[in-house]
């Protein structure tokens, strides 16, 4: 009986010792995967030659979800604090300067928990990725607010243009790209791209999209900077002849593309912003009118800020657009020869230099852009850059220049900050050199002149 009751008692205090650490959590590590340079194999999943790094084989910094939530809850108690102050004009002043008085409290305390950061052996005093300090110094760049920036809209573009002429237009277009992205997601990062190529060669005019003009000269699509890299037009198609079915001869081949671009961009997680319409289609379209006017993969930062600059874009502007590549693939013949040249191949992360190496087996293999979220429209990408982790050059050199390597750290660090940003550059974007009123002409199809 001595001996059972002995038993009983050493199970009891057994118990009693291991339950509490059986209760206590196994792992309070933040959410990021160290980085570890004894792992030097790669290991690399996916179809078609697109490559995806697994997670242990790639350092990948994550978003800490603290913080995201944290910034969720400002917004909110600021969007409440702004619908209160809209009972009257005078009470409308006094909630602004409040709201003022408020944003300037937290930039005060946002500093002193930087000053609390400083580390002097890297000299940097912010708070980088997963909590440790960039190598990057800060710099003077205008603080993003929470409340998000009114897009900039030409005065001869307006918002809600075809609410009378075609109401259903908008969508028509929007069911169109949900209808091809769930046929294949990739279509959500070649339309935005193929925007891009159209405004920056002659304007937002729709001429990339034509396969001939009266002319019989070769046309811009027809240009190596366009060529088989540029997709979409198939979708273009689809949704004119159903735009063209519903309001025949109202809807532009140009307002189609800007609708569609925002389109993809919201179906990607950009939250939702306004386009403007009333862009008319050119008549004209040459291969000619393409050399120096799109951005190379090479260029230096001098050349993209001039290009940019003669398009009515500026520095933020650049830096803010380049965010577009945080979906979407590259192909090795825009990014392997960096690791041909010493110089290059320093800036280049050497896990990213192995990947490169054994997924790049021809000139047209590709490369998701942001390895990590490569669908989703997300401030990861230009943490990426950070890391020297940026495919091409030219998204690489950002972080290298005084100009715009500030902006490429506040976007990193304030995603929503971006978002904001990204409606109003898309929107001066589709602004460049616009034809409306009796300008051009509304095609019937896309793909050539009306005659």
């Amino acid at each position: 009986m001595v001996a059972n009751v002995s038993v009983f008692a050493t199970i009891l205090l057994v118990c009693a010792i291991l339950l509490p650490l059986l209760a206590s959590p196994l792992d309070n590590r933040p959410e990021f995967l160290e980085h570890d340079s004894r792992k030097t194999g790669v290991t690399i999943t996916g179809e078609n030659n697109t490559v995806r790094a697994n997670d242990y084989d790639f350092t990948i910094a994550r978003l800490d979800d603290e913080k995201r939530n944290e910034r969720s809850l400002k917004e909110k108690k600021k969007t409440k604090k702004n619908k209160k102050g809209k009972k009257s004009h005078e009470h409308e002043h006094e909630h602004e300067h409040e709201n003022e008085h408020e944003n300037k409290n937290e930039h005060e305390h946002e500093d002193k928990d930087k000053d609390k950061t400083f580390d002097p052996l890297i000299g940097g005093g912010q708070q980088g990725i997963g909590g440790f300090s960039n190598t990057f110094l800060g710099y003077n760049v205008p603080p993003i607010t929470g409340k998000p920036e009114q897009p900039e809209i030409n005065s001869r573009l307006r918002k809600g243009f075809y609410q009378k002429t075609c109401p259903q237009a908008e969508q028509i277009i929007k069911d169109g790209l949900i209808r091809a992205v769930q046929n294949d997601y990739t279509i959500a990062a070649a339309i935005p791209r193929l925007f891009f190529h159209d405004c920056f060669v002659n304007g937002c005019d729709g001429s990339i999209l034509l396969d001939t003009t009266p002319s019989g000269e070769r046309v811009e699509k027809l240009s190596g900077t366009n060529g088989i890299t540029v997709k979409g037009y198939e979708l273009i198609d689809e949704i004119k002849a159903e735009l063209e079915e519903n309001c025949p001869g109202i809807v532009s081949c140009s307002d189609t593309l800007a609708y569609l671009s925002r389109d993809a961009f919201i179906a990607s997680g950009l939250p939702h912003y306004e386009v403007p319409g009333g862009r008319r289609d050119g008549m004209e379209s040459l291969e000619v009118n393409v050399a120096g006017n799109l951005p190379l993969p090479g260029d230096t930062v001098d050349q993209m800020i001039d290009l940019f600059k003669k398009k009515g874009l500026n520095v933020e502007d650049l830096v803010v657009l380049i965010g577009a590549h945080s979906i979407g693939v590259a192909h090795c013949f825009n990014f392997l020869y960096r690791l041909d040249e010493p110089e290059k191949a320093r800036n280049v992360d050497p896990r990213l230099g192995n990947v490169m190496r054994f997924t790049c087996t021809n000139q047209m293999s590709t490369i998701a852009f942001d390895a990590t979220t490569q669908y989703k429209m997300d401030s990861d990408f230009y943490k990426q850059l950070l890391m020297k982790r940026g495919l091409l050059e030219s998204d690489q050199i950002l972080t290298q220049d005084i100009r715009t390597r500030g902006f490429v750290q506040k976007f990193g660090d304030d995603e929503m900050g971006w978002f904001n940003k990204f409606g109003n550059a898309m929107n001066k974007l589709g602004s460049v050199e616009v034809l409306t009123g009796n300008q051009g002409q509304i095609r019937r199809q896309c793909r050539a002149v009306n005659l």
